[in-house]
This record gives C-alpha cells, structure tokens and sequence, in this order.
C-alpha cells in the first residue's frame, strides 16, 4: 500500500517555525538557569539591599579581612592594605585597580560599592571611625550563623589534600577567608543596621563567592538579617562565555540545526497517521458493463 500523502510548503514552514520557536524558549529557560546555578542570579548580579537607601547616617566604616585562630575559630581584623575607603571619602582621582571601581559582573565584584553608593546619595561622610573592637570580633560570628557562607570544595576549604601529581599535602585555597568592607548606621528613627560586603576565597577552580549581609538590632544587641546577596565571579579570562545571553545564542544555533530533522519526523508521524486512500480494483459490475460495450 503506498502513501501519497504530499505535505503543503504552508504546513512544513509552519511546522519548522513552531519547533524552532519552542527550542528557543527551551534555550531561553535553560540558559537563565544555568546561570543562576553558576553565577548565583538570572540576568545580572543584583544590586545593594533596597534597605541600603534608609540610612541616613553613617557611624563607622571599616575595611577587614578574616584570619583563622589555632582553635580553627574565624575572627575579622581591621585590614587596610587593600582598602580605598579614604581616596573616595576625599573624591580622589586614579584609584586602586579594582577597589572603588564599583565593578560588579561575572570578572569582579568590587565591595567598596556600598561606600560609592553613599557618596552618590550624599550620605559619605569625610571621615568617619572603625568600629570597636569588641563588636569587630563577633561580626565572623554572625556571618556563620546564617549558614549562607560557602565552605568550598576539598582542597578549597582551607585543608590540606594529597596533590594529584605529586602526593605532597596541598591547599589550593581557603573559599571562607573573607576580606571587605563593615559599614555601621542608623536610620531616621535611629534604627542600627549593620552592612558587611565581603569577597570570599576560591571554593573551586577559579570561583570566587561575593556576599552582602544587611542586619538590624531591633533590640539593640541580637542581630537580625533582614537582606543579603550571594553570587559567585571568576578570574579565569573565559568568564564572558558562561553568562545567559551567550548560552542562548548557543542554545538558538543548536536548536536551529536539530529543528530541521524534528520538523522531517513530524511530517513522517503525520503522514503515517493520516488515512490511507487504497486504489482498489474496478468491481465485477463494472467490467460487465465495460464487456458489453
């Protein structure tokens, strides 16, 4: 039984396109998700807390680091290597290469964003003091006790594994060493809030953590947090190829190159779907009267 079944050019595009158009919103879905699996967000990193826009007055800026205590305890200490904190409450030009830029994307995300954010609202005072000393030894305290601070994988957590080559005890990196930046404020009702803007260290391979913790003390000693951020960046020089758009585009190629075939299998399920027409012989009636003529 043969199938004359000819599909119209009408219904091939339309079929092509309806497959097409259904890969790239696949595509679409599959590369904002992964992106928010790698990077942490959808589109693009998010901005400061929205409840950054209550302060009104600044208490004290600090820049710190972490350093880990023999007891395996983390406490921050007053870091002011890296920190361009002064250069911008005095407006200076030419600041240092990654502090001050603000830069926040899949490369970097610079901490001192928070402190240009209050320059711009006019919020920056010329100066301003660290905080004390007994506050600065329990703020690592709070940040553990979110449970949003990533310890890294193995090797990448601060301990010592057996090299893959060598054998010999290695560390490639500590993912819960944290350096940034503490601003303490207060609100118009005198609320305290506390900021803290923190790069981690590598938790894997070229993959850095970026963490902002927003907490209140609504009964002046017990913190709560009431708004964060956590996104990774990399410092790999690749890092350009892994963020959403250009998956999609990815995802739109290849799905462009495999709707061609599906659109072909369609046509064939249909065909093999739709009623047959059968030739079938010319009855016996009909030869008699043929045969008489």
């Amino acid at each position: 039984m043969k199938n004359y079944y000819h599909p119209k050019p009408f219904w091939i595009v339309a079929a092509f396109l309806l497959t097409f158009s259904g890969s790239v919103f696949t595509g679409f879905l599959a590369s904002i998700f992964i992106s928010k699996s790698y990077w942490g967000y959808y589109f693009s990193p998010p901005g400061l807390p929205q409840e950054v826009a209550k302060f009104e007055k600044v208490r004290s800026i600090t820049p710190v680091s972490s350093i880990k205590r023999n007891n395996g305890d983390r406490i921050f200490k007053i870091d002011t290597k890296k920190s361009c904190i002064k250069d911008i409450q005095k407006n200076a030009e030419n600041l240092k290469s990654s502090c001050g830029t603000g830069k926040c994307n899949t490369e970097y995300c610079d901490s001192s964003r928070i402190i240009l954010s209050l320059l711009e609202k006019a919020k920056l005072p010329k100066k301003t003091s660290y905080i004390s000393p007994d506050k600065l030894n329990s703020l690592y305290n709070y940040l553990e006790k979110t449970e949003l601070l990533y310890k890294g994988e193995p090797g990448y957590n601060g301990e010592l594994i057996p090299d893959s080559v060598s054998g010999d005890l290695v560390s490639k990196g500590d993912g819960k060493r944290l350096e940034g930046i503490v601003v303490e404020a207060e609100d118009n009702n005198k609320q305290p809030y506390l900021f803290i803007a923190v790069n981690g260290g590598q938790i894997s391979n070229d993959h850095y953590p970026y963490y902002e913790f927003l907490f209140e003390f609504p009964n002046k000693s017990t913190p709560k947090l009431i708004a964060n951020n956590r996104f990774f960046y990399e410092i790999a020089g690749v890092e350009g190829i892994l963020e959403w758009h250009f998956m999609w585009r990815f995802f739109i190629v290849i799905g462009f190159i495999l709707s061609i075939p599906i659109t072909f299998l369609f046509i064939r399920i249909k065909a093999h779907f739709k009623p047959q027409q059968l030739l079938l012989p010319p009855s016996s009636e009909k030869l008699t009267v043929n045969s008489e003529k």
